[in-house]
C-alpha cells in the first residue's frame, strides 16, 4: 500500500486484511492507493519481480478503494502480476516492465494506463554499474529489468496502450523528470504522443482532466515554455525557460 504510517497499518496479508488496510489508508488521508502486485527491483532480497499479491487480495483492495472514491495504481514488473492487477480493476500500472500481448489487450479493454517510468529503470542501471549502494540481489534485478524496460515499452506503444507520463522520482533525482521524455523518445515514441502523455493523459489518469492537461478557458493556467519546440527536439524540455503555475509566473 502506498500510504504508510509509523505502525505499518497498511501492510496487509490476505484479502480481508487488505480490505482493512485500504480503508485505514483512506480514513487517514490517502487520496490514492498504490499496491505492489509484483516484487520490486530495489527490494533487498533475491525473490525476483514476479507476482506477489493474489487475485482475492487485489480485488478487495480495488473494490474497497473505489467504493470510497479512490483510484488504484499497481507497481508491477512481470506480466502475470500486470494481468492480475488489470483484471482486478486497477487504474494504472507503474513500470509494466514485461508487459506483453496478453496484458496489452487488457490495457486496451479496460482503458487503464501504463506509466512506464523509464527514468527509474535507467537510474537503477546506473546505480548498479557505478555505485556500491545496491546489494548483489538488487544489482542483478536492476541491470536485468532496467535494460529490458525500453524494448517492452516500445511494444506497448506499438500496441496502442494508453500511456501516462511518470518518473517514479525518488528513485531518480527530483528535478530531472524531463529525462523521462527523452528516454520515451529514444524508445520510439513520437514527440506529440509524449507531450500528450504528460498533459492530457496524465490529467485524465488522476481524475483532474476537468481542470488540468489542456490550454482551455476555465482550466488552471499551468504552463511551461521553451526556446525551441519540443515537437522538433524533445530535449528542449530539459531546459525550461518559463513556468506559470495557476496563472502566476514563477520562472521567467
Amino acid at each position: 500500500m502506498a500510504f504508510h504510517d509509523q505502525e505499518n497499518k497498511t501492510v496487509c496479508d490476505g484479502p480481508y486484511d487488505c480490505r482493512r488496510a485500504t480503508r485505514h489508508a483512506i480514513k487517514y488521508g490517502a487520496d490514492l492507493i498504490k499496491i505492489t502486485s509484483t516484487g520490486g527491483v530495489l527490494t533487498d532480497r533475491a525473490t525476483g519481480t514476479g507476482q506477489q499479491m493474489e487475485m482475492d487480495e487485489l480485488k478487495e483492495v480495488v473494490q474497497s478503494a473505489k467504493r470510497m472514491g479512490r483510484k488504484v495504481a499497481s507497481h508491477a514488473h512481470q506480466e502475470a502480476g500486470i494481468i492480475a492487477a488489470l483484471e482486478a480493476g486497477v487504474d494504472s500500472i507503474e513500470h509494466g516492465s514485461y508487459a506483453g500481448p496478453a496484458s496489452h489487450r487488457l490495457f486496451k479493454r479496460s482503458g487503464a494506463y501504463l506509466v512506464p517510468t523509464l527514468l527509474a529503470g535507467d537510474t537503477v542501471v546506473q546505480m548498479a554499474k557505478n555505485t556500491e549502494i545496491l546489494s548483489e540481489a538488487q544489482k542483478e534485478k536492476a541491470i536485468r529489468v532496467g535494460n529490458d524496460m525500453k524494448g517492452n515499452f516500445a511494444k506497448a506503444v506499438d500496441a496502442g496502450v494508453n500511456i501516462a507520463f511518470g518518473t517514479d522520482s525518488g528513485v531518480s533525482k527530483h528535478g530531472e523528470n524531463a529525462r523521462e521524455a527523452v528516454l520515451m523518445h529514444e524508445a520510439g515514441m513520437d514527440t506529440m504522443s509524449i507531450l500528450k502523455s504528460a498533459t492530457i493523459n496524465a490529467a485524465d489518469l488522476i481524475g483532474m482532466g476537468d481542470s488540468l492537461g489542456r490550454l482551455e478557458v476555465g482550466k488552471q493556467a499551468d504552463i511551461i515554455a521553451t526556446d525551441g519546440s519540443p515537437l522538433a527536439d524533445i530535449e528542449e524540455l530539459l531546459e525550461v525557460d518559463f513556468v506559470m503555475k495557476g496563472g502566476e509566473i514563477v520562472v521567467r
